[in-house]
């Protein structure tokens, strides 16, 4: 059995993966609880009357809050411009032997037992080969194929490497 899927990598994907890719490991959680502390205490030294005092912890909270998240939205739309693999649709099958990439002409296999985990976000699947290399399958590229998909990860990746929450 195999399955076919056409992926027109865009923003919105790439932006997905990299906010998962960034606060899922211990930095990206530690910067937002940093944030959130600094605005919790902002909040309560402008409450006390400390209006200069705060500004600091505000500017920190901003910083970790929202710029991080825009300049990640920002290197996503950079990424996905600049790469020339994103500009033509990836055609991926699985199969028993793995998963194939196609483009044009050009053609790669990824062995199963080269994938080192697998997980899910809301958007992807995501396929990694290394902890900074990774095949991105978003959700609505998938359309009905998508448990047929999932099914193909599990029956060929060991369980402790597969983090898919859910099969629609």
């Amino acid at each position: 059995m195999s399955v076919k899927i056409e992926v027109k990598m865009t923003e919105k994907y790439m932006y997905d993966f990299m906010l998962y890719h960034t606060y899922s490991h211990f930095s990206g959680i530690l910067g937002a609880i940093v944030g959130v502390i600094a605005l919790g205490l902002g909040i309560s030294t402008l409450i006390e009357g400390e209006a200069s005092a705060a500004m600091p912890m505000f500017l920190v909270a901003v910083l970790f809050l929202i710029v991080n998240p825009v300049t990640t939205k920002k290197r996503a739309k950079q990424q996905v411009e600049k790469s020339e693999m994103f500009q033509k649709p990836l055609e991926y099958e699985f199969n028993e032997e793995g998963v194939v990439v196609r483009q044009g002409e050009l053609e790669a296999v990824n062995k199963w037992e080269e994938f080192a985990k697998a997980v899910s976000t809301q958007k992807s699947v995501i396929l990694y080969v290394t902890r900074m290399r990774a095949i991105i399958f978003p959700k609505e590229c998938m359309g009905d194929q998508y448990e047929n998909v999932v099914k193909m990860i599990h029956t060929h990746m060991p369980p402790a490497k597969v983090k898919i929450r859910h099969i629609h």
